[in-house]
């Protein structure tokens, strides 16, 4: 994992405001799909982007960075993020259901 990604992650994982704005809403999102048996990775991972990406713009915006969000924070490590995130929740989600 690069370190840009980590940063991100443990922004994003520790931030009250991301957490309700967004993160909670995704989470019970995903929790209905799984419990009715048509949880998609891949549209999940889609939606962890989103998240990733409000996460980067926060982050870059909170800690006043130079130039742009996005040239702070590329698409890969974003995307990284996302991936790790669904993977995580997906994972808690099969915990839960056993």
């Amino acid at each position: 994992m690069e370190l840009e990604t980590q940063d991100l992650y443990l922004y994003a994982l520790h931030d009250g405001d991301l957490y309700r704005q967004q993160r909670e809403s995704i989470e019970s999102n995903l929790q209905r799909k799984f419990n009715k048996g048509i949880y998609d990775s891949e549209k999940a991972a889609k939606l962890w982007l989103y998240f990733a990406d409000n996460a980067a713009q926060k982050y870059h915006k909170d800690f006043r960075l130079n130039g742009k969000w996005h040239k702070a924070f590329n698409i890969d490590v974003r995307r990284e993020l996302a991936g790790l995130f669904e993977s995580e929740y997906f994972s808690l989600l099969k915990c839960r259901a056993e």
